[in-house]
């Protein structure tokens, strides 16, 4: 089983005074903010004092585990549309319950003038697709909480809906999870760099060291793909040249280097009922087309266990 690890889930924190984009994925329902942690000096509300955003810690989810769901895919696989698509119905389905990372690795991906002109991989991405190449048989694929399923085969990556699935469907609202996350993501005005915020807290007592990985998505990005569906007449070569792309991985958040991010909870454990906070000051990367489509998203992993722990999501917003 591979060691892997990953920490973190965004939390939805909202301010009132932003509004989400309006993206294809459904925005996170608005939390109340805390009003009793926030400072008085700081002019706009939902902040601290250093402009990181606050967390309402009454309105993290501590009932169920969400499902990590990290899909392979590229932009020349004729078949990798109609398979999505079911991974965001399946998503649709069962609320905010699932969350999708997606990697544009492998043959498929590549920048192949003139057709495919957009280059969508990525150093992270890349490693990523390297760790795990073995295990893929066919695109589109993934991987489910990043750890592999006895009673499905043994395996680690799912080539397909008809394979992926069955683990999602199994992991989805799981209760009592041992770990409960809240996330924040405050845009700057010109949409250079962003304040996060990741707020972690232990149900339990854990005696195993956990890391905390946190991804930049950029959702609905338009470029080319090639879809076995469509008509040749309209459109030559079977390529949608306005495809809208659903959570490109873009870049890894944390600055340590590494497929799982950064130790959060030291091998020696900790105590139930403990707040952990990580925050960075995270310039946007190049490759972003357009900040205010950008979601965060946080996963935890249990090192012993190399599975994903918890994992939220959050759209960065604006203060006015």
């Amino acid at each position: 089983m591979k060691q892997l690890i990953i920490l973190s889930i965004l939390f939805t924190l909202v301010l009132s005074s932003c509004d989400y984009v309006n993206i294809p994925l459904e925005a996170p329902i608005p939390a109340p903010i805390d009003t009793s942690t926030i400072d008085t000096s700081v002019t706009n509300i939902g902040v601290d004092a250093n402009g990181y955003p606050l967390i309402d810690t009454a309105a993290v989810n501590i009932s169920t585990q969400k499902v990590f769901v990290e899909e392979f895919t590229g932009h020349s696989c004729t078949g990798c549309p109609a398979q999505s698509d079911k991974l965001l119905n399946l998503q649709a389905d069962n609320g905010h319950e699932i969350i999708v990372a997606t990697y544009h690795e492998g043959i498929f991906a590549k920048v192949e003038l003139p057709d495919y002109q957009t280059e969508m991989r990525t150093t992270y991405g890349g490693e990523l697709h390297s760790f795990v190449e073995q295990d893929i048989d066919a695109y589109p694929s993934a991987m489910v909480n990043r750890t592999v399923f006895a009673n499905f085969g043994n395996k680690y990556v799912f080539q397909a809906h008809n394979q992926w699935e069955g683990p999602i469907v199994e992991r989805v609202n799981q209760a009592n999870p041992t770990i409960s996350m809240g996330v924040g993501a405050i845009l700057n005005n010109d949409q250079t760099f962003m304040k996060i915020r990741v707020s972690l807290k232990t149900e339990v007592n854990l005696s195993d060291e956990h890391l905390l990985l946190v991804l930049c998505i950029e959702d609905s990005v338009i470029a080319e793909q090639k879809d076995g569906r469509l008509d040749d007449s309209v459109y030559p070569h079977k390529i949608n040249t306005e495809y809208v792309h659903r959570h490109v991985v873009r870049s890894l958040v944390n600055t340590t280097p590494g497929l799982y991010g950064e130790t959060v909870v030291p091998a020696s454990g900790i105590s139930a009922d403990e707040w952990i906070n990580w925050e960075l000051n995270y310039g946007i990367p190049d490759n972003v087309v357009n900040a205010e489509h950008v979601i965060i998203v946080a996963a935890v992993f249990n090192v012993t266990t190399s599975e994903v722990v918890q994992v939220e999501e959050v759209h960065a917003k604006h203060i006015d």
